[in-house]
């Protein structure tokens, strides 16, 4: 929930972190900022010198956004004897299994797909609420100042056109990371997402110094995400 989104952003940011990942919709990042406003003012009055107000980054997937789908199942059909290891992978605690309710709570998915590979008996369905890239990032770029990009082997075109759309962007931001699973091929795949990265119409904002030659005047500071592999 809303209220849940920006008290966790106020204790990680009191507590030290440099960057907050939130789901790229309106509402979760005026929550999230509401949040770090009031760590501010609670740090200020404090008087912490130590503290540093974190970045707030964004995740936006090339092709499908799995910020923008929600899991769903019945659970009358779900097997009494089901250890429900999607209850336990649930970050969001949004699959419940009680007295009181049971199943997905809406309002708590924000979609990560986590459910969906753990459930014995394939159970578990992602239904997605496509928006189109360039509204969302009209409402939500200019509000961060961080941004993860979902992407996976294979999807070179989906990312090329995500890359496009997020230009106008791109240089306000300080930092961009890069998260794509294992897969046959990962290392040829992030090469080719290298290059599209650092090609001159995107790698950088340009503009003519005294001699009219064009310069670089901004260049990404990019994170390539391991995950903990090797």
């Amino acid at each position: 929930a809303l209220p849940d989104i920006r008290n966790l952003t106020l204790a990680y940011a009191l507590a030290g972190a440099d960057c907050i990942d939130v789901a790229a919709d309106p509402a979760v990042i005026a929550a999230a900022k509401s949040g770090l406003d009031a760590a501010e003012k609670i740090a200020q009055a404090a008087q912490r010198s130590d503290y540093n107000r974190p970045w707030l980054m964004i995740s936006m997937s090339a092709g499908e956004d799995p910020h923008f789908r929600k899991a769903e199942f019945d659970p009358a059909i779900c097997p009494p004897d089901c250890p429900r290891p999607c209850e336990t992978i649930c970050p969001a605690e949004a699959i419940e299994f009680s007295t009181d309710f049971m199943g997905v709570r809406r309002d708590r998915c924000y979609g990560c797909g986590r459910c969906l590979p753990v459930c014995p008996w394939g159970l578990i369905a992602a239904h997605s609420h496509p928006t189109p890239l360039d509204a969302v990032a009209q409402q939500v770029l200019s509000q961060v100042d961080a941004l993860e990009i979902h992407t996976h082997v294979g999807e070179y075109a989906a990312f090329k056109d995500l890359w496009q759309t997020l230009q106008p962007w791109i240089d306000d931001l300080h930092i961009i990371s890069i998260s794509c699973p294992d897969d046959e091929g990962l290392i040829d795949c992030l090469k080719d997402l290298q290059r599209i990265i650092k090609a001159p119409e995107s790698s950088a904002s340009k503009d003519l110094d005294a001699s009219g030659i064009a310069v670089e005047t901004k260049l990404h500071n990019v994170i390539w995400q391991t995950d903990g592999r090797p």
